[in-house]
């Protein structure tokens, strides 16, 4: 099941560094139908828009995914998830270049993907109309990106959404309503930032790190404008006695005309709520027991193979030969009675070769499920080979849309050379 949502950027070069992070380092899956590294994408859709009366220089979508059908830590289910986003790129906007990056470090680490498309068809040269809302508009019979996303989910054979409804406003559908350059989007991407670091596992940790944010330098290089989050208790009004949240910020460009603007945390993200961070402080504090299981587990496990070299060093000392475990067996067998050993292999033989526990366990019922092992191969088997299918249609789309550019560059160079041709003629 996933859910998509759209908003246009009018500074593509923007929503691609947020996309993909400072350092390059948020995507787990990258698609990119313009060579280059990171910001060659954002050129492209400058170069393509600039010259034009369009505000809009790209169209962002993202699409969401359930995590009851593709794991986030799996690189299988990451990849194939990144192809699913390119190939609804492409479903909607076939003539267009497109940038699709995948991530897993939103909210409860669900898959999903962030897809922008710019502005301009390669085929027509115009700007783009269609599958710039989420649902269906009857004006213009222009359709909406969840009815192309439901169609792509349907051809994969995975499930569909109930009812057509918006996803919730957390801060990556939220953050293209703010101005570039604003205090408001650098309050919800520090605040975003302070959320998803693991240190923040309740609320004064999340203070920590807007603390540790303050001391950060700007591409500018100036220190970055201090922030601080106020957290009164309502006296009155419907949220009396419970917290509310308001960020404020180091105004020094004169925004506000204050010396600081003053925003509240549940205008910007839901997340921005103490109801909204309790879910990344339950997530963070959760990984922070686990690791502790882990390194306590790892630690016991050195222990028990500490004492088990010891013990064998000091059955060395005494003279003791330890023997082959396969020796060990065999001088086992050779020790034994031969009465016992007739016993034994009567019991064998009465058991149809599977020893006397295993006989007697038909009245306690089989050790192993097997119809349930057969079933849990045949969905991966069926898993697998569905998730090759999608690799090869979305290797097919990509060739496609290669192929496509190819040849309107191609016609672009001949009606190129036919004009040069008529520049040399005769009587010119």
């Amino acid at each position: 099941m996933s859910t998509t949502h759209y908003s246009p950027s009018t500074s593509a070069g923007d929503t691609e560094r947020y996309i993909r992070g400072k350092e390059d380092e948020r995507g787990v899956a990258i698609t990119c139908d313009v060579p280059g590294g990171p910001g060659a994408f954002s050129a492209r859709a400058r170069a393509l828009t600039q010259n034009t009366k369009r505000d809009v220089e790209a169209l962002h979508y993202r699409q969401s995914f359930s995590d009851e059908e593709f794991d986030s830590s799996s690189p299988e289910d990451v990849q194939r998830v990144n192809d699913l986003g390119y190939q609804l790129a492409k479903k909607m906007h076939p003539d267009s270049d497109c940038l699709v990056v995948s991530h897993v470090d939103g909210r409860g680490k669900k898959p999903h993907n962030h897809i922008l498309v710019i502005n301009h068809s390669n085929r027509t040269g115009k700007a783009l109309s269609d599958y710039r809302t989420f649902h269906d508009r009857k004006a213009g019979n222009q359709r909406g990106v969840q009815s192309a996303n439901d169609e792509l989910m349907r051809d994969h054979g995975l499930s569909v959404v109930k009812r057509l409804e918006h996803a919730p406003k957390d801060w990556e559908l939220r953050r293209e309503d703010f101005a570039e350059g604003g205090l408001d989007r650098e309050m919800g991407d520090r605040m975003s930032a302070a959320l998803a670091d693991p240190r923040s596992v309740d609320k004064a940790g999340l203070e920590a790190v807007i603390a540790e944010q303050n001391q950060q330098l700007g591409g500018d290089g100036e220190r970055v404008p201090r922030m601080r989050l106020h957290s009164p208790v309502s006296k009155k009004g419907k949220r009396a006695g419970q917290e509310t949240w308001t960020l404020y910020i180091e105004d020094r460009r004169g925004e506000s005309g204050r010396a600081e603007r003053r925003k509240r945390t549940s205008a910007l993200s839901a997340d921005f709520t103490p109801e909204g961070a309790a879910a990344f402080f339950d997530y963070h504090q959760q990984q922070k027991e686990q690791e502790h299981e882990r390194s306590a587990r790892q630690a016991e496990a050195a222990e028990r193979a500490r004492a088990a070299a010891a013990a064998a060093r000091q059955s060395g000392d005494d003279g003791g030969v330890d023997l082959d475990p396969h020796r060990r067996r065999g001088a086992e067998r050779e020790a034994r009675p031969a009465g016992r050993a007739a016993e034994e292999a009567r019991g064998v033989r009465e058991g149809h070769g599977r020893g006397d526990d295993e006989a007697a366990g038909e009245d306690r019922g089989p050790g192993v499920d097997l119809l349930a092992l057969q079933r849990r191969v045949r969905e991966d088997r069926e898993y697998r080979e569905q998730a090759e299918r999608d690799r090869e249609h979305a290797r097919r789309v990509r060739a496609e849309s290669q192929r496509r550019e190819l040849e309107r560059r191609v016609a672009e160079l001949g009606r190129g050379g036919a004009e040069e041709s008529r520049g040399y003629g005769l009587g010119d």
